[in-house]
């Protein structure tokens, strides 16, 4: 908590704002998960973090979310393995591969603010 809670409100009534608005109190830091994912993160888990964020707002009875950051943060990694073999009347083969690569978690971070109007 950075100020005051207020009241709870309505998850309708709470903004998102990338840029400051003109006027407003700071009321708490909130962070949010856009969950992990291998690779490439998707816009819906990111859509997802920002709803989260705002239900939090909400609760606090701030009117607006002001995005601080969004960052990926490593946690850990994934790999994928096939091999087989086979063979016929007069040959034998085999084969095998991997991919692999690490899990992030996308972070973001804003504030949960009362903008005057």
């Amino acid at each position: 908590m950075i100020g005051p809670a207020r009241p709870p409100i309505s998850l309708a009534a709470v903004r998102f704002y990338e840029t400051p608005p003109r006027h407003y109190e700071q009321i708490a830091i909130i962070n949010s998960s856009a969950g992990t994912t291998w690779l490439f993160p998707d816009r819906g888990s990111l859509d997802d973090a920002i709803a989260d964020l705002r239900r939090e707002a909400a609760a606090l009875g701030a009117n607006g979310v002001l995005l601080q950051q969004v960052y990926d943060q490593p946690v850990g990694g994934l790999s994928v393995g096939v091999g087989g073999f086979g063979g016929g009347r007069h040959h034998f083969y085999g084969g095998g591969g991997s991919v692999g690569g690490p899990l992030i978690n996308r972070r973001v971070q804003a504030i949960a603010i009362y903008v005057r109007r």
